[in-house]
């Protein structure tokens, strides 16, 4: 949160509503619409993302699980 000025934040206080807004909006603690959406494509984003990653896994953990069923037919086929 960026430090405010004690004037300054004196002077905005007693402005009213528009002062106390300023205030938020200066510490950070009201963001404007354009910073919300951009926040939230990039959150589907990640969930995208991540949703690809788990695909892989799952992959991954199905052809582990084909590998082995191959290797124990060819071992007992060997035996």
């Amino acid at each position: 949160m960026p430090a405010l000025d004690s004037a300054l934040l004196s002077v905005l206080s007693s402005a009213g509503v528009a002062g106390i807004f300023c205030i938020l909006f200066i510490s950070g603690l009201i963001v404007s619409k354009a910073t919300h959406d951009e926040v939230k494509a990039q959150r589907d984003e990640y969930k995208r993302a991540l949703d690809l990653e788990r695909a892989r896994s799952e992959a991954s953990v199905v052809t582990g699980q084909i590998v082995r069923d191959v290797m124990t037919s060819l071992r007992k086929e060997l035996e």
